[in-house]
């Protein structure tokens, strides 16, 4: 028998496991790793100039590249060659069915945190209201966390919202247009704060100077292209440091189907991909860290339960291009990021929380990506593209998730989820952002704004959430399933709330805290 059992691989699954680290520990998950590493040294213009062709690395056989162009959206960072790996056959694995939410998941070890924007924010006492637990308990889990992976950044204008962060490394470089909004924003700064703006350096888990063995950023912008940068955070770093150290044990190519207690402990069932039979895992302890979807669907597939619907949160998202017109033309910048360049918080008595965003230039995705984004020929488009893309930066603006009663997620007999999420923007902070931006020299316009499907943003949360008194689908302040001895949930299935910043970094350091209280109730 295993002291825990942890199904995932991904932040919640891979710092339970750091957690509970040198005890008998079981991780089981279904762990796609990409087919290869592709030998992709240097950034793409370098590249281009030494190398023929680069098809296989940015295309692929399969036109995955092109994913976009002739499929459903999904993130540029999934479906480049080398990186659809870490959405491997998920429709097939966990199927889907909704008319107005674009799920995704990942099987991948890792899970989604292989293409994430690496930004880490600590949650506040605002952002934690909803919770039973406070600042006080997550801090001395961020600052391990923190220590262990490394971030980049700058207790800035943005330490209030973020938190304040002890031990950062440098922030990265800024690209000449990023460089540009910050410094216009600090003229302005006491206009732009009377409209409730706030802009400064984001917190990134990317390192600018090694740290615990592992290279620095090397600004060669592939991040679309090439998995396992080491100057990027991925959990998967964290399973393989730990397998390899004899300190956990992994099983992968299994697909965990349910759980059912005994008097002895918690039994898990899992498919074996390779072979088709079902396989059973007894552990003292179970943690579910298999994604918000994934977890959801393992606790109702254990109940038999296809009628009751769980409240679900997710990230509403708007897209705002800002254009500086005096830099069309200009040449790109060769040494960039496809990383966020800077973040943004807005704040207004009309909006529904703190809004957060984050501002991209638009160097890192092919120029294929925005074939249709312009009211021109394809070749017009293309053309246009590339003298707009020196002049354009994106800001993602997110929203709170809706805690409303008609967003739900409900598990059909056939093992299909069906989700259900409604959200429209009134478009209220989009045109206070434009006029604010355009008073510092970058033009947009609403009609531009773009919404991405709800389901986009990849931060699903609370469909068991964190309850002081908690009932039934819910779970205690130590992450306890209610009407269990001991089935835990780890990863954002637990949130009771879901402000508008990235939610990664504190999925890590609740993962960190529940499986070390599992740890300490262990003989």
């Amino acid at each position: 028998m295993y002291d825990a059992v942890i199904v995932g691989s991904g932040p919640a699954g891979a710092f339970s496991a750091y957690a509970l680290q040198g005890r008998n520990v079981l991780v089981l998950d279904v762990g796609y790793r990409p087919p290869e590493i592709p030998d992709l040294e240097g950034n793409l213009y370098a590249l281009r100039q030494r190398r023929e062709d680069l098809f296989e690395e940015l295309i692929g056989s399969g036109f995955e590249g092109l994913h976009n162009v002739y499929k459903r959206n999904i993130s540029l960072k999934l479906k480049s060659p080398y990186m659809s790996y870490i959405v491997r056959n998920w429709a097939e694995l966990m199927p889907v069915e909704s008319r107005n939410f674009e799920a995704v998941a990942s099987f991948a070890l890792g899970g989604l945190a292989n293409a994430w924007g690496a930004g880490v924010f600590r949650f506040t006492a605002k952002d934690l209201e909803g919770f039973p637990i406070n600042v006080a308990d997550l801090e001395p889990f961020y600052d391990e966390i923190s220590n262990h992976m490394g971030i980049s950044g700058a207790n800035d204008d943005l330490a209030s919202y973020f938190g304040a962060e002890p031990h950062l490394l440098p922030p990265m470089r800024l690209t000449k247009l990023a460089s540009d909004i910050l410094d216009r924003f600090r003229i302005r700064k006491a206009g732009f704060e009377r409209q409730g703006i706030t802009i400064g350096r984001p917190r990134l888990a990317v390192l600018t100077e090694p740290h615990n063995g592992r290279a620095a950023y090397q600004y060669d912008n592939l991040e679309f292209y090439r998995p396992y940068n080491p100057a990027i955070y991925n959990p998967a770093f964290t399973i393989d440091e730990l397998v390899a150290r004899n300190q956990v044990t992994l099983r992968t190519g299994y697909l965990v189907h349910e759980y059912i207690e005994r008097d002895d402990g918690v039994e898990v069932t899992a498919r074996n991909l390779s072979t088709g039979s079902y396989e059973k895992f007894l552990g003292k302890n179970l943690i579910l860290a298999a994604g918000t979807l994934g977890t959801s669907k393992i606790v109702l597939e254990a109940n038999r339960d296809y009628e009751s619907r769980l409240p679900i949160l997710d990230n509403p998202m708007a897209c705002i291009p800002l254009f500086r017109l005096s830099r069309i033309g200009a040449p790109l910048e060769i040494h960039d990021s496809a990383l966020g360049q800077l973040n943004l918080i807005y704040q207004d008595a009309n909006s529904p929380g703190l809004l957060q965003g984050t501002i991209y230039g638009t160097t890192g995705p092919l120029r294929s990506d925005v074939l249709f984004q312009f009211p021109l020929s394809i070749w017009a488009n293309l053309t246009w593209a590339r003298y707009l893309s020196p002049a354009m930066a994106l800001l993602m603006l997110f929203y709170p998730g809706a805690g409303d009663s008609s967003n739900y997620i409900r598990l059909k007999p056939d093992g299909t989820l069906d989700i259900n999420y409604e959200w429209k923007s009134n478009q209220v902070a989009e045109r206070r952002l434009i006029r604010a931006f355009r008073r510092i020299g970058y033009l947009s316009a609403a009609a531009l704004c773009q919404y991405p499907a709800m389901g986009s943003s990849l931060h699903y949360a609370g469909t068991l959430p964190m309850k002081s008194n908690a009932g039934r689908y819910q779970t205690g302040a130590d992450g306890r399933l209610f009407g269990t001895r001991a089935v835990y949930v780890a990863d954002g299935a637990c949130f009771s709330e879901l402000p508008a910043k990235n939610l990664t970094f504190t999925i890590m350091a609740n993962a960190l805290r529940i499986a070390r209280k599992v740890r300490n109730s262990l003989k």
